[in-house]
């Protein structure tokens, strides 16, 4: 049983695109900082994965747009495993990025494995974070190939 992770973002005059709605990039780049900082408040920073000899490699990423979000608004952006392949080497999470009314702004979709960095190959991490990730499964997590 998971439970959901969440990290908030004031949108700044920069993440905003000439209609003064925050800018369809910045969605990917806050489900990014988010996706790392709900690694390393598990114990898995960028430095702990090169220690281990791995780092997380993105393979895409979806967008649904659901809600405009502003200037000056802030947003939360959670972070959640919707599906894992067994070996934990492949991974998806969902970050939903809510308003502060906390309707949803809009839903980013990440598939991503890990690479060995000793070999350069898709490979299961290390099985402590293996296990953390199986601990973190939403409840419909999918198994993934």
């Amino acid at each position: 049983m998971s439970h959901t992770f969440q990290k908030p973002f004031e949108v700044r005059w920069d993440d905003v695109d000439l209609n003064g709605h925050l800018r369809n990039t910045r969605y990917v780049e806050y489900a990014s900082t988010a996706r790392h900082s709900y690694l390393t408040a598990a114990g898995w920073s960028a430095r702990a994965l090169r220690k281990e000899g791995f780092a997380p490699v993105l393979l895409g990423e979806e967008v649904q747009y659901v809600h405009e979000v502003f200037l000056a608004e802030t947003v939360d952006v959670s972070c959640e495993v919707v599906g894992l392949s067994a070996d934990a080497s492949r991974w998806r999470m969902q970050h939903t990025v809510l308003r502060e009314d906390k309707g949803t702004a809009a839903v980013v979709r990440s598939l991503g494995t890990w690479i060995d960095l000793r070999v350069r190959k898709i490979a299961a991490p290390p099985p402590a974070l293996g296990d953390f990730l199986r601990s973190e499964c939403s409840d419909d997590c999918e198994v993934i190939g």
